[in-house]
């Protein structure tokens, strides 16, 4: 499970974390991320866990206004290292972040561990809300994560969550979600309500992503609209 003591991101992060092509994430968020949300040039983006900066970096790059924040301090320093004309963070998105709430037009969250177990659980049910305070009303926030769809929880691993248990998680929060899932990554979002209170089932026009597996199959999409 998710330990907001471990160090196991201090060390990770020590080198420098993950390593990326440029140029293949470049092309995988202009099609994943920017043209499926139509997210426009300059808007204001906030990265959550955004490690040692990398895609902070590259949002910026591709024309959008984005802070990083972490809770990793080694995370940060290699970021502001690395970029040193970004702006990052060092603080637990949990907490009170010194940043004005309703600022942001996006709050995207890549790999966040605080989503990688249980969705019900606590950690993951005071997340969203605390990520969501920094949408301007009608804001998009998004969540990119690793699972293949199995719902497997094996101690000491993440887990595996269906697309079942991500809707059912954002639905807590909004009615206005999209879920969806690319070879590996599921692809979520929510939609902050403009007056500030989930909107009503006949009120909605959403995106849906059922996930079919068949038996010896591989995981298939089926997009329905409610």
């Amino acid at each position: 499970m998710y330990d907001e003591n471990s160090s196991f991101y201090e060390t990770f992060y020590a080198d420098g974390g993950w390593s990326y092509s440029f140029w293949r994430e470049w092309w995988w968020h202009r099609k994943h991320f920017i043209r499926r949300f139509n997210i426009p040039r300059g808007a204001k983006v906030l990265e959550a866990a955004c490690g040692a900066g990398f895609h902070t970096n590259l949002f910026n790059r591709m024309g959008l206004r984005c802070i990083g924040v972490d809770a990793s301090e080694t995370g940060i320093r290699w970021a502001r290292e690395c970029y040193p004309t970004r702006t990052y963070i060092c603080a637990d998105v949990r907490g009170e972040l010194p940043l004005p709430a309703a600022s942001f037009d996006v709050v995207v969250t890549r790999g966040c561990g605080l989503y990688h177990y249980d969705l019900a659980s606590p950690v993951a049910m005071e997340t969203t809300p605390c990520l969501m305070r920094y949408l301007r009303p009608g804001g998009l926030l998004v969540l990119i994560i690793v699972t293949d769809l199995s719902g497997r929880k094996e101690e000491g691993k993440i887990w595996q969550n269906t697309l079942e248990d991500y809707r059912d998680h954002f639905t807590t929060f909004t009615q206005q979600c999209t879920v969806d899932w690319h070879r590996g990554v599921a692809i979520c979002a929510a939609w902050k309500p403009v007056d500030g209170s989930p909107s009503k089932p006949d009120q909605r026009r959403v995106t849906r992503t059922a996930a079919e597996v068949h038996p010896g199959g591989r995981p298939r999409c089926t997009t329905v609209r409610v």
